[in-house]
C-alpha cells in the first residue's frame, strides 16, 4: 500500500499523535528489528509479525539533500508497536483515504443506515442516512401513516397506524363520540362515529325510529321515543287536535276515526252509541232528546205537546196513540171525574205535578200503574172549580210499610184560596188502604186542588209511598 509522505525522520516519534493529520485510515506495518535498514526502496527484515498497530508509518518527503526522492517512502526512527481498533463489519469502517458519503451503501461515521440507491423518504433508510422511524413525518414501509409525532387520537396512532372511524377505538380528537368497529348506520353509532339516538334529527330505522324531529318532545307529531304520533296510537296528542285516542281509528265507539270525542250533541249520529238522532245539542222537546234518541209519542218520555207517554201507541190504556190522556174514569156509570189520569194508566204522571214522584208497575192497587216516590214528596192536580155539594166521592188508595212507622199529609184547596188538610199516622197506613176525605170537605165551598204528601223520618226501611185509584166524582 502506498502512503503519502507527510513527516520527516525527526517527527517519527510523534506519529502516534498525528494519525488524524495524514489521512483517516489506520495503517498496519511490520515490527522492525533495530538492525533493519531500508535503502533504495528495499528492506532487510530479520523477522516480521502480522500484528496491526495504531500508528501510521513515518514517511519523509523529498528534501534538497536527497535523503528521499522519487516518491519513495523511508521508515525512520524507532519502530512503534500498538493495537489498532478495527471492526469486523467493513461497512462501518471508512477505508483509508476515503471521505464518508451518504448513499454509497456503507454505514459510515454518524450514519444510522445506508442502503445506497434504496435510500429515500418512503424507505427503511432516509435520504440523509437516518433510519425511517414512526413519528419522523416520513411514512416508511409497514407504516399506515406518519404525522411527525407519536401521539394517539389525532388520526395517526403512536404506532403509526391510521386511526379511522370503524377501527373500534374512539378518537375524541377526531370528533368521534363512539366507534363500534364498523361504519354501519342505524346501529347506535353512525357511519361518522357519532352516537345515534332519538332526537339527533336522523331517522334510525334500525333503532326502531319512525321519525326524528331533532328533539324528544312529545305532542309535536314525533314522540319522545321517535315514533310517529298519530290518531289511533293510543296516546292522546292534544297538539295534533286530538280530544281522545282509543288506540284505533274506528268511529262510533266513543272516539272517532279522527280522534274526536263522540257524544250526544256533537251533531253526528253514532249508531254504535245507541243514537238515533243528533241535532248538535242535548235539549229536550226539540225532536231529538238529551240522549240523542228521537223524541216521539210512545218513547216513554213526555215531551212538549204530549199529555202523556206510556211507552207505546196503544189505545184505550189511559194514553192514546197520539199521547193524549184518555179519560178512563174510575167513577161509576153516569158520573164524571174531576181528575185526569186518576189511575196513572197513561204510564206517566201528567197532568199530575210532582216534586219527585214517578210511575211504577210494581204492586199497583189496580190496573198496571201506580205513582211512587221516596222520602218527602207530593203529587198534585188542579181542576175546574167544582162545588163540594155536587161530589159523590172523594177517596184514593195508598200503600205504606207499617214497620217503617209511616205518616202522610193530605191537603186540598178551595176556589176562595182557603185550604183544608188531614194527617195520617202509621196505625192508619199499613199496606194498601182506602182514604175517604169527602166527609172532611166543606160542603159550602168549591174544590179546585188536591195534594198528597209522602213522608220521611221513618225507621231503617225506605220511606216509600205509593198512590193509586183516585176518585173525585160528581154527577153530571
Amino acid at each position: 500500500m502506498h502512503f503519502a509522505r507527510c513527516a520527516t525522520p525527526a517527527l517519527a516519534a510523534l506519529t502516534l499523535l498525528a494519525l488524524s493529520a495524514c489521512g483517516d485510515a489506520v495503517a498496519t506495518t511490520d515490527t522492525l528489528d533495530p538492525s533493519s535498514t531500508t535503502t533504495d526502496g528495499s528492506s532487510t527484515e530479520p523477522g516480521t509479525t502480522d500484528a496491526p498497530t495504531t500508528g501510521a508509518p513515518t514517511t519523509t518527503s523529498d528534501t534538497e539533500d536527497g535523503t528521499a526522492s522519487d516518491g519513495d517512502s523511508t521508515t525512520t526512527g524507532e519502530p512503534t508497536t500498538g493495537t489498532t481498533t478495527t471492526s469486523d463489519d467493513s461497512s462501518t469502517t471508512t477505508p483509508p483515504g476515503h471521505l464518508p458519503e451518504c448513499g454509497n451503501g456503507m454505514v459510515e461515521d454518524e450514519e444510522e443506515c445506508d442502503d445506497g440507491d434504496n435510500n429515500g423518504g418512503d424507505k427503511i433508510c432516509l435520504a440523509d442516512c437516518v433510519l425511517n422511524v414512526c413519528g419522523d413525518g416520513h411514512q416508511g414501509p409497514g407504516e399506515g401513516c406518519d404525522d411527525g409525532n407519536t401521539a394517539d387520537r389525532d388520526g395517526c396512532s403512536a404506532a403509526c397506524v391510521s386511526e379511522l372511524c370503524g377501527d373500534g377505538v374512539v378518537q375524541a380528537g377526531l370528533g368521534e363520540a363512539c366507534d363500534d368497529g364498523n361504519t354501519d348506520p342505524d346501529d347506535g353509532c353512525s357511519a361518522a362515529c357519532l352516537l345515534e339516538a332519538c332526537g339527533d334529527g336522523v331517522v334510525q330505522v334500525g333503532l326502531g325510529e319512525t321519525c326524528d324531529d331533532g328533539n324528544t318532545d312529545p305532542d309535536d307529531g314525533c314522540s319522545a321515543t321517535c315514533v310517529l304520533e298519530s290518531c289511533g296510537d293510543g296516546v292522546l296528542t292534544m297538539e295534533l287536535g286530538e280530544t281522545c285516542d282509543d288506540g284505533n281509528t274506528v268511529s262510533e265507539d266513543g272516539c272517532s276515526d279522527t280522534c274526536a270525542i263522540e257524544a250526544c250533541g256533537d251533531g253526528v249520529v253514532q249508531a254504535g252509541l245507541g243514537e238515533t238522532c243528533d241535532d248538535g245539542n242535548t235539549d229536550a222537546d226539540d225532536g231529538c232528546g238529551p240522549t240523542c234518541e228521537t223524541e216521539a209519542c210512545g218513547d216513554g218520555v213526555v215531551q212538549a205537546g204530549e199529555d202523556c207517554d206510556d211507552g207505546n201507541v196503544v189505545a184505550n190504556d189511559g194514553c192514546s196513540p197520539t199521547c193524549e190522556v184518555e179519560v178512563l174514569s174510575l167513577c161509576g156509570p153516569g158520573q164524571l171525574s174531576l181528575l185526569v189520569n186518576e189511575g196513572f194508566e197513561s204510564g206517566a204522571l201528567a197532568p199530575w205535578t210532582t216534586n219527585g214522584g214517578v210511575t211504577v208497575t210494581m204492586n199497583p192497587h189496580d190496573g198496571v200503574w201506580a205513582a211512587q216516590a221516596t222520602d218527602n214528596w207530593h203529587i198534585q192536580q188542579t181542576f175546574a172549580a167544582t162545588p163540594v155539594a155536587q161530589l159523590v166521592s172523594a177517596n184514593f188508595w195508598t200503600w205504606h210499610d207499617a214497620a217503617d212507622n209511616p205518616a202522610m199529609y193530605v191537603e186540598w184547596g178551595y176556589a176562595d184560596n182557603t185550604t183544608g188538610n188531614t194527617l195520617y199516622f202509621n196505625e192508619q197506613l199499613s199496606g194498601w188502604v182506602l182514604h175517604d176525605i169527602l166527609p172532611l170537605l166543606d160542603p159550602n165551598k168549591s174544590l179546585v186542588r188536591l195534594q198528597v204528601w209522602g213522608y220521611n223520618g221513618g225507621q231503617a226501611l225506605p220511606d216509600i209511598t205509593r198512590f193509586d185509584s183516585f176518585r173525585l166524582c160528581r154527577n153530571p
